[in-house]
């Protein structure tokens, strides 16, 4: 099990530059999930870019120096799914929606594990909101493993300006 850890973590380490490919490799979400709103959206994005900017994303470290970073497309706990209006902004970054399908037929197809920004659970009451952040990973099929990974924390946001600025962590969960 430590051994299991540790290669995680050596991965995560060497894939420093390997968050995502971009290549999905043809595999599409089978999802009766409904789209996200446009409020949704603009938290995510907004949240995203408030965090990611200021190095506060709940296992951020697991990017690396990654410029090509996909965030998953399913809030499961939510039952919504993003659209391109959720994509982040920032300079000298791409940023792209992947399948939880999409994620694990890419670490299967280049046997390394990848990593990804997860959102669930947002709720928005007035100018208000509270949603879930963190990166998460997925690994190449391996009989035999327990995934040890991730945190993800509970931000409390507010609107300003038309703008969502982050508050506080009201909880942060690691597994």
């Amino acid at each position: 099990m430590l051994r299991r850890l540790l290669l995680m973590a050596a991965a995560a380490a060497l894939a420093g530059q390997f968050a995502w490919s971009g290549v999905q490799g043809g595999v599409e979400a089978q999802s009766s999930a409904r789209m996200a709103t446009a409020d949704i959206e603009l938290l995510v994005k907004q949240s995203v870019e408030d965090r990611f900017g200021a190095g506060d994303l709940p296992d951020g470290n697991l990017l690396g120096k990654a410029t090509r970073i996909a965030i998953r497309e399913e809030m499961p706990e939510a039952g919504l799914k993003l659209g391109r209006g959720a994509l982040p902004q920032r300079d000298g970054y791409a940023f792209s929606l992947i399948s939880g399908a999409a994620a694990q037929a890419e670490a299967d197809r280049v046997g390394r594990p990848v990593f990804f920004i997860t959102v669930d659970r947002p709720s928005i009451t007035d100018d208000t909101a509270t949603i879930s952040l963190g990166v998460d990973v997925v690994s190449p099929r391996e009989p035999k493993s327990i995934k040890m990974c991730c945190c993800n924390g509970v931000g409390q946001f507010r609107r300003t300006g038309g703008r969502w600025t982050f508050v506080k962590w009201a909880q942060m969960i690691c597994s």
